[in-house]
């Protein structure tokens, strides 16, 4: 996840939660039951959730889940919800953002060891009704590879959403995302000669998905990893806004664009159409069906070994992302930490920020969760980010 791209995005975000009066979000929302059984609670992982929502903190909450082989433990701080009090809790459902990266880049990898796609397929050729001359695709061909490890160099549509946006619970059909993408000239002419992320190039790969499978990625996804590997707590939403069962509101900071907005630094924004993200956001799930799923996927269930080494290791340098990501591969960060590289993915979404760190058999992971994004073009909070590192690397007490 790079931080300045992704602050673009919750730009949108403010713009659909703005027109929702605080709380709305979670009407009917079910109490947690608090974590699962067997899942302990870890004083160092304890320690460091405080330290993120202490004042003057703005988080609301925050939560680390970590794994090491069979030996689960968290740490909590805050609440999921201010409205009624919800204690915050690993077990609660959140808009994971990029995260769903992975899974895409997943499903495209078992396309490809099914001998139905190849990663050296050109877009133009698996999408020619999307070329046209006076768009980004009549350039130099871009291939799947170059999609999934974001060396295509394709303008990223978020960035041109704001002029067409309408309404809180505008339903944004993927062809109108691409086409904004599209419009505009590319970052670089050359694909694959640098990183740039971009949204629109998950959007493409959904769309490639489809045209080759005859089903929606939803079903895709439902299929090949969701049922297999039983993510009960995962779905796919495009245009329900609000999420079923118990779950995390998400908060922003809105006061440099409504200063007198009540509670402005920790505005609900927890209501929007996930369209607006589709393939590259709009997944829904919780710390342990992330946890489970790239597991699944480090240890082999999901990719034959050679996809899955190439996944990790067809990388790209990550110039100018912030630290601690330094390559990124085929829908997968490499994330250089204290104890080792890691792997997964970062993921933001209106009032929601994720990490997901993984060694590379699986064994040791970390899941880590807070529920205020800034609107604003800051740094991200500092205490959150030092909190993933440290309860990656750190031993359980």
């Amino acid at each position: 996840m790079i931080r300045r791209r992704l602050t673009r995005l919750l730009g949108l975000g403010l713009a659909l939660g703005l027109l929702l009066p605080s709380g709305v979000a979670g009407a009917g929302q079910a109490a947690s039951d608090g974590p699962a059984a067997g899942i302990r609670r870890d004083p160092s992982l304890q320690a460091l959730t405080d330290r993120v929502v202490a004042d003057p903190n703005p988080n609301p909450g925050a939560f680390l889940l970590a794994r090491r082989g069979t030996d689960d433990r968290f740490g909590a701080a805050g609440v999921a919800d201010r409205a009624v009090g919800t204690p915050m809790a690993p077990d609660l459902k959140f808009r994971t953002g990029s995260v769903i990266k992975t899974f895409t880049a997943t499903v495209v990898l078992q396309l490809v060891a099914e001998h139905r796609l190849r990663l050296d397929d050109t877009v133009q050729s698996l999408l020619p009704d999307k070329v046209r001359t006076d768009n980004a695709l009549s350039g130099a061909p871009i291939t799947v590879r170059q999609l999934l490890n974001h060396t295509s160099g394709l303008y990223d549509y978020i960035e041109g959403l704001l002029p067409d946006f309408r309404g809180l619970d505008q339903y944004w059909p993927r062809d109108q995302l691409i086409g904004i993408g599209l419009a505009q000239p590319r970052y670089f002419p050359a694909p694959g000669t640098r990183f740039r992320y971009s949204n629109t190039n998950y959007l493409l790969l959904d769309l490639i998905v489809e045209r080759i499978t005859d089903r929606d990625l939803r079903t895709n996804l439902e299929r090949r990893i969701l049922a297999p590997l039983g993510l009960r707590d995962t779905s796919y939403p495009l245009a329900q806004t609000a999420m079923d069962g118990a779950h995390v509101h998400g908060y922003a900071d809105v006061s440099l664009l409504l200063p007198h907005a009540p509670d402005a630094t920790r505005f609900d924004v927890t209501a929007f159409s996930p369209s607006e993200a589709g393939a590259s956001g709009a997944l829904v799930s919780t710390a342990a069906d992330i946890a489970r799923f790239y597991r699944a996927l480090l240890q082999g269930r999901l990719l034959p070994p050679g996809l899955l080494r190439r996944m990790l290791t067809d990388t790209m340098p990550t110039t100018g992302s912030a630290p601690p990501a330094v390559a990124y591969g085929l829908g997968v960060y490499v994330y250089a930490t204290g104890c080792g590289r890691a792997y997964g993915h970062g993921g933001s979404a209106p009032g929601y920020l994720t990490y997901a760190l993984n060694s590379r058999d699986g064994r040791h992971q970390l899941v880590a969760h807070t529920n205020w994004n800034s609107f604003a073009d800051t740094k991200i909070d500092e205490d959150f980010w030092a909190a993933f590192q440290q309860g990656y690397c750190g031993r359980p007490e």
